[in-house]
């Protein structure tokens, strides 16, 4: 399995591979997982990633790891993992939605 580094770089490349999928959008999420964070960043189609906390984000989700990579790599549904309890989201619910349009 992958490590999270690689798997954000993955959602990196896949969103500067087709931009017009975040064309528009403006926004900044965190990920809290097992002891860490990273943030991804979004703005006009273009996207960057970098370990640690958020300034100030629009959308936080939390997961272990394990669960993020699975969503990540899509081996979880992620409406699946929220319902199960195993992805929460604070901040902006319709950004949390745009990010599984994102990742396929």
């Amino acid at each position: 399995m992958p490590d999270a580094k690689q798997v954000f770089s993955e959602i990196e490349s896949r969103i500067k591979a087709k931009p017009e999928k975040a064309a528009g959008m403006n926004a900044t999420y965190q990920f809290d997982l097992s002891g860490e964070s990273w943030t991804l960043k979004i703005a006009d189609g273009a996207a960057s990633v970098s370990p640690g906390p958020a300034q100030s984000p629009n959308t936080t989700l939390i997961a272990t790891t394990d669960d993020w990579m699975n969503i990540a790599t899509g081996k979880l549904n992620p409406v699946t993992a929220f319902m199960q309890q195993k992805l929460k989201v604070k901040g902006d619910m319709g950004l949390a939605m745009k990010l599984q349009g994102l990742l396929q």
